[in-house]
């Protein structure tokens, strides 16, 4: 009795690891063959499957071959299946139509600071579905973005400090229901690292920190290849450790968090600097500038050796505000960690800013929805 269920199983895994393969670039038969350990005739078998299904498309490699038929390469069709991706945080809402082959067709940007914004947001993201004319059954959900911590279960946002608008605000059902479409919430930074997972910029790895910097601080963790989660689905608040015993009261209403220094509203607040950018531009030719610069990298610093310390994570990734000009924080912050590490003699953690491009924030929300869409 088992023996048809543990097939039809197989056949649904092996088609989900074959697209998971081709998501980030084409492949030929062959590649996806050695990758999952498959012949070439079952990788072919499963080609043949989602080529008429219409997953795939395939044309011919072209790097020149000397002589003979060129290799044939797979790839995610451009219409195989979409996910609208909503990215909320305190200065707005952008929100995308994105393709599983990593196409943006459609976007919008807007705030949504009055009451009833659960409402507004659904008419908006409504909108946006209808201008971009994608089939309504190749749409297969909605990813939700936003600041933590969350409830990602029930898909509500909790206590975000400074966004208190959204404080106990359920997004999944209300969603749902207006849209007809499954809905799945995920903070911010966590989003990010998965988009970031075997892209260039992560150097292969599989065991870093995505550190988020902006108005607050978001931490997403990938150990072994994959997102970090931790009990109900609670994933990583590194912005709420403490890094100051009796410190300045946090908006979280702890003491001495690392969000209540280091986020930049935090940083600059009671100095001329009005933004991260004014405190990069003039770190060389200001004192005040270079202190300022000097004590981001220190408090940053002592929450990335802490986790760490405790995970033993190779790389650091950091995102938002934090990432202008990127290498210079980047260069400071290396050298503050790599003289604290406990094993800063045998393996250095590699600290690196990411280059978010003008889509990544949809983009990466739409990455919850396909995330688990290609799982079995």
């Amino acid at each position: 009795m088992s023996t048809p269920r543990n097939a039809e199983y197989t056949k649904l895994y092996n088609k989900k690891t074959f697209l998971r393969l081709l998501r980030p670039s084409p492949l030929s038969r062959a590649e996806v063959a050695r990758r999952m350990g498959l012949s070439r005739a079952a990788a072919s078998l499963i080609a043949e499957e989602l080529l008429r299904e219409g997953f795939l498309t395939e044309a011919p490699v072209a790097t020149p071959v000397p002589s003979g038929r060129p290799p044939i390469a797979l790839s995610i069709a451009k219409d195989a299946a979409y996910a609208l991706g909503v990215y909320l945080n305190r200065d707005g809402c952008t929100a995308g139509v994105v393709s599983l082959a990593g196409e943006t067709v459609a976007k919008a940007r807007f705030r949504l600071e009055s009451e009833g914004r659960t409402e507004m947001l659904a008419e908006k993201l409504q909108s946006l579905l209808d201008a971009s004319a994608v089939p309504r059954e190749k749409l297969i959900g909605v990813g939700v973005s936003a600041p933590g911590p969350l409830d990602m279960e029930e898909g509500k946002i909790l206590n975000p400090p400074r966004f208190s608008l959204w404080h106990g605000t359920a997004l999944a059902s209300p969603l749902e229901g207006a849209l007809r479409l499954p809905v799945y919430v995920e903070n911010n930074a966590s989003s990010l690292a998965r988009y970031h997972l075997g892209k260039p910029e992560a150097q292969g790895s599989e065991n870093f920190l995505l550190l988020l910097v902006d108005s607050g601080i978001g931490s997403g963790v990938v150990l072994g290849g994959k997102l970090f989660y931790g009990a109900a689905a609670f994933t990583g608040e590194l912005g709420h450790t403490t890094v100051k015993l009796d410190g300045r009261l946090c908006a979280c209403g702890n003491r001495g968090c690392l969000e209540a220094y280091a986020a930049i509203p935090s940083l600059l607040a009671g100095t001329r600097f009005s933004s991260w950018e004014d405190v990069v531009n003039e770190r060389l030719v200001a004192t005040d500038a270079a202190a300022l610069f000097e004590a981001e990298a220190e408090y940053l610093s002592a929450g990335v050796v802490s986790l760490a310390n405790l995970l033993a994570l190779d790389t650091v990734l950091l995102s938002g505000d934090l990432c202008y000009e990127g290498e210079a924080i980047a260069s400071r912050l290396s050298a503050l960690c790599n003289a604290r590490i406990l094993r800063r003699d045998r393996t250095p953690i590699a600290i690196l800013p990411t280059h978010m491009g003008k889509d990544v924030k949809p983009l990466a929300a739409a990455d919850i929805v396909f995330d688990r869409y290609l799982r079995v």
